[in-house]
């Protein structure tokens, strides 16, 4: 067997650790990303868990105003009845 042979081999085979050294680091990195995504995305669920009751908030101001809203007509119907200026 020739030298150039023997080189050639020599550089193919360093070629194909460096191949395989880099797949392995891409592999550790998309595992690395996956668990931060699992753990980015059980955080976004704990949060929409916790804000849950922050949509009731316009159910509430709905029924506030109706509340007042009646309050005020008993108010002023009340102040018409004994002959007293509404407030």
């Amino acid at each position: 067997m020739s030298t150039g042979w023997i080189i050639g081999y020599v550089v193919g085979g360093v070629i194909v650790l460096l191949v395989v050294a880099l797949l392995l680091l891409m592999i550790r990195g998309a595992q690395r990303a996956a668990t931060k995504a699992e753990a980015i995305l059980a955080a976004l669920e704990e949060s929409r868990d916790n804000t849950a009751p922050l949509w009731a908030v316009d159910d509430v101001n709905d029924a506030v105003e109706r509340i007042t809203d009646g309050a005020a007509a008993v108010r002023e119907h009340l102040a018409t009845k004994h002959g007293v200026a509404p407030t």
